[in-house]
């Protein structure tokens, strides 16, 4: 997914320190890589909550991030399985 897209995202969402803290982890580890649709970012971000005096390491950023988003793509699947 593309920087800017990640960081219009992160913007809209009110967490533009949290992708100024991380933007050159997002680009080295290529986290949003293989996230085709920036909705699963938006929902993240909606869901959690990051503020900005709370330290948040990066690590901790991604283990939520890949759990959330292997739960994200696997309801998906289930939902239009059942529907289709």
């Amino acid at each position: 997914m593309d920087s800017k897209v990640i960081k219009d995202i992160f913007e809209t969402s009110g967490y533009e320190f949290l992708y100024e803290k991380f933007k050159y982890q997002f680009y080295v580890s290529g986290l949003f890589d293989t996230v085709k649709n920036g909705t699963v970012i938006e929902c993240f971000l909606d869901k959690y909550n990051f503020e900005k005096e709370n330290r948040i390491l990066f690590d901790d950023f991604v283990f939520h991030f890949k759990i959330f988003h292997n739960l994200y793509v696997k309801n998906k699947l289930i939902r239009n399985s059942f529907f289709h």
